[in-house]
């Protein structure tokens, strides 16, 4: 067995994808599962226009021009626009998208949507993975699932010296996105796409669209690389 990153990430498209996945999924989490306060939006507003992981998606490159064009004293009025699309789409009482959870899109029926969700929570009990819940979100809405992911892949990073547990992380994150997330985010992000009015939440359907099956590509050479 391999017990080195080899080939993959001695690339820069490779070392720039590991490096800034969590990244990109914070900010995923934080924008679908929060209205983009000033105190959120401020520093995502620095962080974006600086983060090499942003070229990795069309949607990313988009929302990389369009903080760093912002203006400091654009910050608010951008704000205030963009919570109101925030509470349009997912939040408030006539809201469009106003459960983002993975049982509403993939049940046809009560009792397949508790099967799903036990699905999930077993996963995360077999991992040992308990999320602080805000806002008493379900274990299944999409803020907790990219949260899985993240939190997956942050063990994957910190168990290098211990290949077994690198690959027991690695394959729980490939087996997490492809029986959960890509059953149900594809079509969220169209939706999304469709809906949203605002520069930030389009370009967070695309990002949504187009990272996460990426992300997916690259774990799978990771996984053949160290098998």
């Amino acid at each position: 067995m391999t017990t080195t990153l080899a080939s993959l990430l001695e690339t820069v498209e490779g070392a720039r994808w590991l490096q800034g996945r969590s990244w990109v999924y914070q900010f995923l989490i934080d924008f679908l599962g929060n209205p983009p306060s000033l105190s959120l939006i401020a520093p995502w507003q620095r962080q974006v226009a600086l983060r090499e992981e942003m070229v990795l998606t069309e949607g990313g490159r988009r929302l990389q021009q369009y903080f760093g064009e912002l203006e400091p004293c654009e910050l608010y009025e951008v704000c205030r626009s963009e919570t109101e699309e925030y509470e349009r789409l997912f939040a408030g009482p006539d809201a469009l998208l106003p459960s983002v959870r993975e049982s509403v899109y993939r049940s046809t029926d009560l009792r397949s949507g508790q099967r799903c969700m036990q699905q999930i929570r077993a996963v995360y009990e077999g991992c040992g993975i308990v999320f602080n819940k805000l806002d008493s979100e379900k274990d299944d809405h999409l803020s907790i699932e990219l949260e899985f992911i993240a939190v997956a892949g942050e063990f994957m990073d910190q168990t290098r010296d211990l290949p077994d547990c690198q690959l027991m992380w690695l394959d729980t994150q490939i087996d997490f996105l492809e029986n959960h997330l890509l059953q149900w985010s594809p079509q969220l992000a169209k939706e999304l796409s469709a809906l949203a009015r605002t520069p930030l939440y389009r370009e967070i359907s695309r990002i949504l669209e187009e990272f996460i099956p990426y992300d997916l590509k690259m774990l799978r050479v990771l996984r053949r690389e160290l098998a």
